[in-house]
């Protein structure tokens, strides 16, 4: 498993798709499966064991960084999210993180 990670609109996907082609299912926007699989009262950090098993590409936005929600449901997401990403990190293969479309491999 491969995790690329970055903030939004950064290139993630066109890096994915340029860096690895069409070797690795590609998983993308996942921090949206985090936040559907909470809603759906799932163990977002369960459902993504699955991901560490299989040649994939998670592609995640960070989305730590900047401002608390005032929301509790969007602070807890924001916790659960930023827990879920570093389980996959420590997992991975690589970690890529992606800033202006470019890549820097950080594991």
């Amino acid at each position: 498993m491969i995790l690329i990670t970055g903030g939004a609109f950064q290139g993630k996907t066109k890096y994915a798709l340029e860096s690895f082609g069409d070797k690795y299912k590609i998983e993308n926007k996942y921090h949206e499966s985090v936040r559907a699989q909470l809603i759906n009262g799932q163990d977002p950090l369960k459902e993504a064991e699955a991901l560490i098993k299989d040649d994939v590409i998670v592609i995640t936005d960070e989305i730590g960084c900047g401002l608390v929600p005032v929301d509790s449901f969007e602070r807890k997401y924001r916790d659960v999210n930023g827990r879920v990403n570093c389980f996959l990190a420590e997992n991975a293969e690589q970690v890529i993180r992606v800033i202006c479309g470019i890549g820097k491999r950080i594991k």
